[in-house]
């Protein structure tokens, strides 16, 4: 079909993909998931890695909110323990109301394990103790987590 030396170069040289179940640390991944469904997914990915994970979970977008806030019920049950953080506002429609993470959670089948949260080092903490504990630590979300995560590792070293 093709140059199977150009095919396999171009496949060696691939980068991958950023944000998509990214390792920043052990113990700790990245994913730019936000949707119900991608971190259904993510998270069963998660658990086949280890039997014990925790959730930091940062909604996008507060109109795409009002969209999918129904599928939340069973997508994060995989989850032991989840952190959930403020939805991150980018181009926003300004005539709905805010979501407040207790009104996006109501309906998880397992809100009990929710712990509303910023990204302020008490979560950092949290999440240090998680991974202390043989927890894997899975951080979904496509506003500012990523750049919160990279920089306290930064802080840490």
């Amino acid at each position: 079909i093709g140059d199977a030396a150009a095919i396999k170069a171009a496949v060696e040289s691939f980068p991958g993909t950023d944000r998509r179940f990214e390792k920043l640390a052990e113990g700790l991944i990245s994913d730019y998931g936000h949707h119900p469904v991608e971190i259904s997914a993510t998270l069963q990915m998660a658990r086949e890695l280890c039997d014990h994970v925790a959730l930091v979970y940062q909604p996008h977008q507060n109109t795409r909110q009002h969209q999918v806030r129904s599928g939340y019920t069973s997508c994060m049950e995989l989850a032991e323990e989840i952190y959930w953080l403020p939805t991150y506002q980018s181009r926003e429609d300004l005539n709905l109301p805010i979501l407040e993470p207790q009104e996006l959670t109501a309906r998880l089948t397992n809100r009990n394990s929710v712990v509303y949260s910023q990204m302020d080092d008490e979560l950092w903490n949290r999440i240090t103790y998680a991974r202390q504990q043989g927890k894997l630590v899975l951080c979904m979300g496509a506003g500012s987590i990523d750049a919160w995560l990279r920089d306290r590792l930064t802080k840490d070293l």
